[in-house]
């Protein structure tokens, strides 16, 4: 009977979560719809002026890695993989996932690493004014877009370079009602394979190991530095109000609560996923059990999230800072003007 049960709550839980795929395909597209323009106005003149800047690129770059990746997926899945008519597994298409599969983990870590940065610089400029000038260039934003970029794509390339791609033992032949194709028409079909099959649990075990770590060190520091810039931007704000000069209460407090607002939004996206890493790295997850579908679906979950806090940056940065939307303005004024000259 409990058995019964428990085969029916899991199998309920498994439809369910089922959603969790298209919620990921919509949040992906809207989050690439967002970040293109994002990125656009980040990369204009008149922001590339400090290191905090230069890694919000960085961090736009880094999503929109991961965003593409995603939906480039999701579009295998719905429309390639069950279309009799197109060879799924052939090897530019099994090619292109084992890249993609490289690229996006590349990106989304980088991506939580850089908002781990971006919150330091801010936090250190605010509490060591002093030190502005030399903290606050472009150039130490973009050394450090390149370093974590570096990192994570070198941490992924080691594992997935032990992948290969070979030919299956069967031929791919198109479904009956497909047409255009000759008599007893078939194409080779290819997958990944783990060349050194003795390895492959160690090798496996190790890269998910440092993943979580990793993930759960981000969704510890991100509360930290989050109650840490609170407490400065607070204290700026009582320093600022007892000066004269408005402009400078302003100036002070603007960019260190858009960067706090950022640093929220990057521990509700990373907290979920340390969990998780967290429960695959010290709990044993029996197969078939409710915890185990959990876990799976709930990475593309936190997955979702990721691409809901990758949109949240530009409406932040839109709302929060005077400079970002001034550079909107006169993008779009710069747009009208071109219209007019081409219309007379």
């Amino acid at each position: 009977m409990n058995e019964e049960l428990d085969e029916n709550l899991i199998l309920s839980i498994k439809n369910y979560a089922e959603n969790v795929y298209v919620v990921h395909f919509a949040t992906s597209i809207v989050g690439a719809f967002f970040n293109v323009p994002h990125l656009f106005i980040l990369s204009m003149k008149s922001m590339r002026e400090s290191s905090t800047n230069s890694l919000m690129i960085g961090i736009a770059i880094s999503d929109l890695i991961a965003l593409f990746e995603n939906i480039f997926e999701r579009i295998y899945l719905y429309w390639v993989l069950d279309n009799p008519c197109v060879n799924f597994a052939s090897y530019r298409w099994v090619l292109s996932l084992w890249i993609g599969d490289f690229v996006r983990e590349s990106g989304e870590r980088a991506s939580f690493w850089l908002g781990v940065f971006l919150a330091l610089t801010r936090l250190v400029i605010m509490k060591f004014p002093g030190s502005y000038s030399k903290i606050s260039k472009p150039i130490l934003g973009y050394f450090l877009v390149i370093l974590v970029l570096s990192i994570s794509s070198f941490h992924a390339a080691r594992f997935y370079s032990n992948y290969v791609i070979a030919p299956q033992t069967y031929e791919w032949t198109p479904g009956r009602i497909c047409t255009g194709f000759p008599t007893d028409y078939s194409e080779t079909a290819y997958s990944q394979k783990f060349e050194n099959l003795t390895e492959r649990k160690d090798t496996i075990r190790s890269y998910e190991f440092v993943n979580g770590v990793s993930q759960v060190l981000v969704s510890v520091i991100y509360p930290v530095l989050a109650l840490f810039l609170i407490y400065e931007v607070r204290k700026s704000a009582k320093f600022a109000a007892a000066s004269l000069s408005k402009k400078s209460l302003d100036d002070r407090n603007r960019a260190g609560r858009m960067i706090l607002v950022m640093t929220v939004f990057y521990v509700i996206a990373s907290a979920p996923g340390g969990a998780s890493d967290f429960i695959e790295l010290f709990v044993i997850v029996n197969s078939l059990s409710v915890l185990e579908i959990l876990v799976a679906y709930g990475s593309i979950m936190t997955s979702a999230l990721f691409c809901l806090n990758a949109t949240s940056h530009s409406i932040i940065n839109f709302t929060m800072s005077s400079k970002y939307r001034a550079t909107v303005k006169s993008v779009l004024e710069y747009g009208k003007k071109d219209v007019r000259v081409v219309t007379v």
